[in-house]
């Protein structure tokens, strides 16, 4: 069996289509896996060094730009599709899986038109354009959270979770420590506003401060300006611009800082992690917002939302935890109800069973 599974751009697509792939060669070790995606995303520089097989086309998006650049991201897209359907032909593909990201549209769309069965998968709580176009082509959409589900027709959407790399499941918080163990993650490229947010808080903190430790996931380009000013702050802090090893570094931590794209908030409540969520402000649609609010209604999260007086909410919203830690304990148990452990074996037997023949098309 050969499945192609096109994903990427950022790690919020790149990683879940990763975390496919593996599951599937545990429970198949015979299936054949070929990755596609773009060749200016992150999986650009990942999967050279990852051993996976592998294809990047050259696709940008198309919302958002001036007249020139969206013409010139359309042709790109209908060259995409060409070469998406001669590599598919050529791998043999038996199954293509979406797992979103600029690369995937096209590749879904040679699928439709090879007439090969495919897979889309939904990472948000808000279905992103392609997916909100191409099911009606799809054998399944397997959608990361319940609140998704909705907004497919009914029997046409799957709750499977998210599929995560956490190399282990981290243990329940059972006590928290003093000073208070803080993970602030911006996602796979760092946030600049959620790196000077956090730092502003802590510094509105003053003797306060003393009260907690930082591991600061900044991002490629603020590590060095993040790492001086907790210098200048005082903070005992760790600062790195990419954290291989999420899984020891979320169960190291008792409270999480992050952006909400849905795999962060996936792992989060997989770990069972409280989280203050600082969901991206500039989504039309307030997708991470939206994820964000899966777990807070659990009451495993608070939102801080990004605008002018971040700093001083977050600095207000860490001054409540340091009175009373212990809800930190109470908060992580709640977020684990919005966890799939098993979210990469439910799509993979959904996908086995299709390309196998023994799922009928919608």
């Amino acid at each position: 069996m050969k499945v192609a599974i096109a994903g990427g751009g950022t790690g919020g697509h790149l990683f879940p289509a990763v975390a496919l792939g593996e599951a599937m060669r545990r429970l198949r070790p015979d299936v054949e896996i070929l990755h596609i995606g773009t060749s200016n995303g992150l999986e650009a520089s990942w999967l050279p060094k990852s051993g996976l097989r592998y294809e990047l086309f050259p696709v940008h998006g198309l919302r958002g730009k001036d007249p020139l650049s969206r013409m010139r991201a359309l042709g790109e897209f209908f060259a995409a599709i060409r070469r998406a359907r001669g590599t598919l032909n050529a791998f043999g593909a038996d199954l293509v899986v979406s797992a979103g990201g600029y690369a995937s549209a096209p590749t879904a769309v040679a699928a439709i038109i090879g007439r090969i069965p495919l897979v889309l998968m939904e990472q948000n709580t808000r279905p992103g354009l392609s997916n909100r176009i191409l099911w009606r082509f799809a054998r399944q959409v397997c959608v990361g959270f319940a609140d998704t589900a909705a907004c497919f027709p009914a029997g046409r959407a799957f709750v499977t979770g998210n599929p995560v790399r956490l190399r282990f499941i981290p243990g329940r918080l059972l006590k928290i420590s003093s000073p208070i163990q803080i993970l602030v993650l911006g996602g796979s490229s760092g946030a600049h506003r959620l790196n000077l947010g956090v730092l502003k808080a802590l510094n509105i903190l003053d003797n306060d401060v003393i009260k907690f430790t930082v591991t600061h996931q900044t991002g490629g380009a603020d590590a060095e300006l993040v790492a001086a000013r907790y210098r200048d702050l005082g903070v005992a802090a760790e600062v790195t611009p990419f954290i291989d090893d999420m899984a020891s570094a979320l169960d190291r931590a008792e409270l999480v800082i992050a952006r909400a794209g849905a795999m962060t908030v996936s792992e989060l409540a997989l770990a069972g992690r409280p989280a203050l969520f600082v969901p991206y402000p500039f989504h039309r649609d307030r997708q991470q917002e939206l994820n964000a609010r899966v777990i807070e209604r659990l009451g495993g999260a608070l939102i801080v939302m990004d605008d002018d007086r971040l700093g001083e909410n977050l600095a207000a919203r860490l001054c409540e935890i340091a009175a009373e830690p212990s809800r930190l304990i109470a908060m992580g148990e709640r977020a684990r109800g919005a966890a799939y452990p098993d979210a990469a074996a439910r799509i993979s037997h959904i996908c086995f069973e299709i390309a196998g023949g023994e799922r009928a098309a919608a």
